[in-house]
């Protein structure tokens, strides 16, 4: 399924590329996110629908093995922080994230399992409320 993504969050995570590859703990997760990315639908802030993820957007997640709901925030890497559920967008979580709509499936990998969620609600993005510059 083809990312839908902003064309400003697209060039911002362009620029972090080679940093981005340089600091990952699993370089292959980052370069498979970019190969993606390159064939992502760009579209203007103002054209894209608000239930598609963009950059720090809060989404409402439900576990599809146990039925529990987690809200997450999709960051850049020097904005991610664990115990404010902020995923580096570069993460296996916030790769999987980026560019998908309420109501997808997506899947990583948890440890020594793939854990499969859906994607209930995207409660807070930039775009839909005239965040521009986040």
């Amino acid at each position: 399924m083809k990312k839908i993504v902003t064309i400003p969050d697209y060039e911002r995570l362009l620029a972090r590329r080679y940093y981005a590859l340089l600091h990952a703990k699993m370089p292959e997760i980052v370069e498979h996110f970019f190969c993606e990315l390159m064939y992502a639908q760009l579209l203007e802030q103002t054209k894209i629908s608000e239930s598609v993820i963009t950059m720090n957007s809060k989404v409402l997640l439900k576990e599809m093995r146990f039925g529990r709901q987690i809200e997450l925030i999709v960051t850049y890497p020097e904005e991610a922080n664990d115990h404010e559920r902020k995923v580096s967008v570069f993460s296996t979580i916030g790769s999987a994230l980026l560019g998908r709509n309420a109501g997808d499936r997506v899947s990583w990998k948890i440890k020594d399992r793939v854990a499969e969620f859906e994607i209930l609600k995207v409660t807070y993005q930039p775009e839909a409320v005239g965040d521009y510059d986040l």
